[in-house]
């Protein structure tokens, strides 16, 4: 394993320009040290439960619970059957208090409310809790809980995840170790992107999983403090594991450019698994002949392979606007309705 990158100082002029180009998982220290939750995230557990429910709303928002196992991980139940841990929605104030209960035990079960848009549950902490590197229409989403694992997955979004309170190690790995990493059905996972069965990187048996001894070669790890921030990119894969005992705050921020003018950039995994519908069944050579099309088709002819060819009558090779790709999207649901 390798150490992350680390940037101290970071502006957004040079977080636009250095970081965002390179596609490499970033650490930048001490970016939202001066954000008033994470002086009460360094008071303690009961000085920063306080602070957050000045802002509670009462919305109910998802929390997960899983049993003290060495890993204590929120991933697949053992033969992918099911999950091992339990789902339900309560409001801020009950976990809140189940974590505060929960800080007396010396061996409690794996306790987070994970995701929580801060907007609708706790408006306004993102207001007096700033991220200067982007946009403020870029709403953030709130971690909290004691310690627990959230194994090797990917989001399709860009991604800082900013540590409030206690400390998270980020285990990052390029999407090229897809092959290594065991990862589940993209249809059947914990998360809204696949995920591996591997509960632990760090605690993985490499005599049932041989490969991960080759993704964890190319593997990069980085622990977090009170302030800090890391920034993923899309599709790397990413371990996180909350590691101090009773509290650990995190807030994040999703976001993705517009593909053109008044329509998201929302379609990747809806495409991956469409195209493993379509092709994933046929023969071998036909599923090579494809392999090939696709490497013209998607990820290639750009440039001077599309130069036969006049700017304005290269259509879904070209520059597409919104009305024309909403158009294509009702031909697409229309054969899928077939």
């Amino acid at each position: 394993m390798q150490p992350l990158t680390e940037l101290t100082g970071i502006t957004r002029e040079r977080f636009e320009r250095d970081v965002l180009p390179a596609y490499e998982p970033v650490v930048l220290r001490g970016v939202v040290s001066d954000w008033p939750l994470v002086a009460h995230g360094r008071a303690g557990l009961e000085p920063c439960l306080r602070y957050l429910m000045d802002f509670d709303v009462g919305q109910p928002v998802d929390a997960l619970l899983a049993r003290p196992s060495p890993a204590r991980a929120f991933g697949y139940a053992p033969g992918l059957a099911g999950f091992g841990f339990a789902r339900e929605r309560r409001p801020y104030a009950a976990l809140f208090e189940q974590l505060w209960r929960y800080s007396h035990f010396p061996e409690p079960p794996a306790l987070a409310a994970q995701s929580a848009l801060v907007t609708q549950v706790l408006p306004g902490l993102e207001t007096v809790n700033p991220l200067p590197l982007l946009d403020a229409a870029i709403a953030p989403r709130l971690w909290v809980g004691n310690r627990a694992t959230v194994p090797a997955h990917f989001d399709d979004s860009h991604n800082i995840a900013c540590v409030a309170a206690g400390e998270r190690r980020f285990t990052l790995l390029p999407p090229q170790c897809a092959p290594l990493l065991y990862l589940g059905p993209p249809d059947h996972a914990p998360t809204p992107a696949p995920m591996s069965v591997v509960p632990d990187l760090h605690r993985a048996d490499l005599a049932q999983y041989p490969l991960l001894r080759e993704g964890l070669a190319q593997a990069r790890v980085a622990e977090l403090a009170p302030g800090d921030a890391i920034y993923i990119p899309p599709l790397w894969f990413h371990q996180v594991e909350a590691l101090a005992p009773h509290l650990n705050v995190l807030m994040n921020y999703w976001w993705r450019p517009e593909a053109a003018p008044g329509r998201a950039d929302d379609l990747h995994l809806a495409a991956l698994k469409l195209a493993m519908l379509a092709l994933r069944h046929l023969p071998d050579g036909e599923r090579e002949g494809w392999r090939a099309l696709f490497a013209h088709y998607v990820f290639g002819a750009r440039g001077q392979a599309l130069a036969h060819m006049p700017d304005v009558q290269r259509h879904l090779f070209g520059e597409t606007d919104a009305a024309q790709e909403a158009a294509l999207r009702e031909q697409l649901a229309a054969l899928l309705k077939r």
